[in-house]
């Protein structure tokens, strides 16, 4: 393994130590050899699902997921997000560099109910949108590829049609509809996951699938300068009892695309081949249903893995010779039921010398993994389970690089397989503290003592409850001892309701006083409008307060 790949294992075993529950050792030893190394990569809220997985010139990964605000238990209270962390639902986009320094940022999130704070910079410069009408139900997984000058391409399906995004390290996102259905989706399906690649020039083609009520139709768009343009690629006939479309795939191969998809009619994965103007179908697998299918291609070859519905999951070669298919493991077969981000899916890469890596998600096992030419040999990727889904795969001669879901823990998982040279990280660095305002809030001015100094450091504040008189006007002191770090406090009638009295955002050390105006006896809300997620707590307006 190459010292750039040595350097990304050890930020992904740092990642690992810093994610790790209460260590006890001064260093963790990963040794020696090669292994597959797994990490958390990212656990703030849900996030993880449909990831996809693209790798730089220099062999270092880009990862697409989506992200959701976390699902938590009555009683329970999500891990705060850290400051400069993008806005959820959106979709994210994480990277790792030489040094093994991983950043998280986005490419389009949903703006903030208490508005963007300012002074504020999310990495890759994402795409705030009102209201982004995003869930886990009516998206359907991500796809990535990065350019030779470091420009990502990302493609989407959400709601109601597939998106494309592009943006690279320090600069800023773009995103635009390539394809639109015409309605709101509320669960997806009819529209498949898409497939991305890159052709000689660097432009962007997406493939996806749509089922209407004629059948399939399946797509490939384009985008030359700054125009879109969407064809039907291929169609299938309806098959009554059949599962959704699955995700579709493209690849260029001799200067020419090349789209993969599932025919569930047909009971087939064919190939759509552009060919001057003409797009000609060929049969790349008979008795194959091409579910969660992936594509990658490595030289003059593409690799396109699925599971064929009888049993197993494949794995197909194409290049200018006939397609020759290979069975990389048994596999119980997906289940027709579930569709989008809830749906099986598979993922393939190889390198230079040949060597396949083949991943997917089992029914009964979890998350699976291979590697192999002729015949494929399991990789143990530690303890799994039927939880582990949604795998997605990179490869270089610096390496394989795997994404993954685990969707028990709402977590992005990424782990490398190579030569994991003498290992050692540190303990992980102190976890963030969140302000637990809304717990505080029953007996919050019980005692009727004024309470009326506040400061903030890091990003909590160190009281959540504030105490006033009724009645009477009152100032607030806020000391904001966060060095280089922005803070206000904002007093509101309620929690998303209407601001009372709010001081100017301030980067710390600073000290403001607020003066609010005679309230009324009762409960209101306060938070930090750059951090209302972390910051927050009640002020209570207590009749006879001194």
């Amino acid at each position: 393994m190459s010292k750039r790949s040595f350097a990304l294992g050890a930020g992904l075993a740092l990642l690992a130590a810093a994610c790790a529950a209460n260590p006890t050792a001064t260093s963790i030893d990963f040794g020696s050899g090669v292994r597959f190394l797994p990490v958390v990569a990212d656990s703030l809220d849900n996030v993880g699902l449909g990831s996809a997985v693209a790798l730089d010139a220099s062999g270092l990964p880009y990862v697409t997921y989506l992200g959701f605000p976390a699902v938590v238990k009555q009683g329970e209270i999500p891990v705060p997000r850290p400051v400069g962390s993008p806005f959820l639902p959106g979709v994210l986009l994480s990277s790792v560099d030489a040094n093994g320094v991983w950043t998280h940022g986005a490419i389009e999130q949903s703006k903030p109910k208490a508005g963007l704070p300012t002074g504020i910079t999310i990495p890759f410069g994402p795409v705030t949108t009102d209201n982004l009408q995003l869930t886990a139900d009516d998206s359907n997984g991500t796809a990535v590829a990065v350019g030779s000058d470091g420009t990502v391409h990302a493609a989407w399906t959400m709601r109601d049609g597939v998106y494309y995004g592009t943006t690279k390290a320090g600069g800023t996102s773009t995103v635009e509809q390539v394809f639109n259905y015409g309605t709101a989706l509320s669960l997806a399906g009819p529209i498949s996951a898409p497939g991305i690649a890159l052709d000689a020039d660097g432009n962007p083609w997406v493939a996806f699938s749509v089922l209407g009520s004629k059948g399939l139709e399946v797509h490939a768009a384009t985008l030359n300068g700054s125009k879109w343009t969407d064809q039907v690629v291929a169609t299938a006939g309806s098959c009554n009892g059949c599962a959704q479309p699955g995700p579709t795939g493209i690849a260029i191969l001799g200067g020419n695309p090349v789209v993969v998809f599932g025919d569930a009619a047909k009971d087939a994965v064919e190939t759509a081949t552009m060919h001057w103007s003409k797009w000609v179908v060929n049969v790349a697998q008979t008795h194959a249903q091409g579910l969660g299918l992936s594509v990658s291609t490595t030289g003059t070859t593409a690799y396109a893995s699925y599971y064929t519905g009888h049993g197993t999951v494949d794995v197909s070669l194409m290049n200018d010779h006939a397609p020759t298919t290979k069975e990389v493991a048994k596999a119980p077969n997906p289940s027709p039921s579930k569709t989008g981000n809830s749906a099986s899916r598979t993922a393939v890469a190889a390198t230079k010398d040949g060597t396949i890596y083949v991943a997917w998600d089992d029914q009964t096992k979890g998350l699976q993994f291979a590697s192999g030419t002729d015949t494929f040999t399991p990789i143990d990727v530690g303890p799994s389970t039927t939880g582990d889904m949604h795998p997605a795969l990179a490869a270089s001669d610096t390496g394989v690089v795997l994404s993954w879901y685990d969707s028990v823990n709402q977590n992005l998982m990424v782990g490398i397989q190579g030569d994991v040279q003498n290992i050692l990280v540190a303990n992980p660095p102190p976890s963030i503290v969140p302000s637990f305002g809304a717990s505080s809030s029953a007996s919050c001015g019980q005692d009727k003592k004024i309470l009326l100094d506040i400061s903030a450091t890091g990003t909590s504040f160190d009281t959540t409850c504030l105490v006033s008189p009724a009645s009477k006007g009152f100032t607030i002191s806020f000391d904001n001892k966060a060095t280089g770090i922005q803070h206000n406090i904002d007093v509101f009638d309620k929690k998303g309701g209407t601001s009372l009295a709010s001081t100017q955002v301030a980067t710390g050390p600073a000290q403001e006083s607020l003066p609010v105006k005679p309230l009324g006896a009762g409960t209101y809300y306060f938070q930090c409008d750059v951090h209302p997620t972390l910051m927050f707590g009640t002020l209570a307006v207590v009749k006879g307060a001194s």
